[in-house]
């Protein structure tokens, strides 16, 4: 037997994926990152070309009720990786705490700029009143190489 509509499985699916969460979100704020380490151009160990950039990103939401309160944003690695925070698609001045409400989130963009063919590392520390996470660390992974000869 063969299907006239191939996409009514495939819809059916995704109206069902649609529903409410049956959990509710916690009450203490909780701080929820996309991801534990930023790479920089390191696919297939390729680097980054001595004096060009490489960005990267991680997103961190508030995933509990209660406001995430984000005392500090450290970045503990070489110079040649620089750093900005982001709220809501506004830079976050440094130095001062930020509010996260309930699943609102921020973003820290982090620049890699090799002034060496060498491979460097780093981390980002992000210090809160999460209950799940009151320190975060990202690794950050970053190689330098020789751009090609001319």
């Amino acid at each position: 037997m063969r299907l006239r509509t191939p996409w009514l499985p495939i819809l059916f699916f995704s109206f069902a994926a649609c529903g409410e969460s049956a959990e509710p979100l916690p009450k203490a704020p909780q701080l929820i990152s996309d991801r534990d380490e930023m790479s920089f151009d390191r696919e297939f160990n390729s680097g980054t070309f001595v004096g060009t950039s490489g960005f990267n990103s991680v997103m961190v939401t508030n995933m509990g009720e209660d406001t995430l309160e984000v005392t500090d944003i450290a970045l503990n690695a070489p110079s040649v990786f620089t750093m900005k925070v982001s709220q809501e698609g506004a830079e976050h001045p440094a130095n001062q705490p930020m509010q996260v409400l309930a699943l609102k989130r921020f973003f820290i963009e982090v620049t890699f700029r090799p002034r060496e063919a060498q491979a460097y590392q780093g981390t980002l520390t992000i210090k809160s009143n999460a209950a799940n996470l009151p320190e975060k660390v990202i690794a950050l992974n970053g190689l330098g190489v020789a751009p090609p000869a001319p």
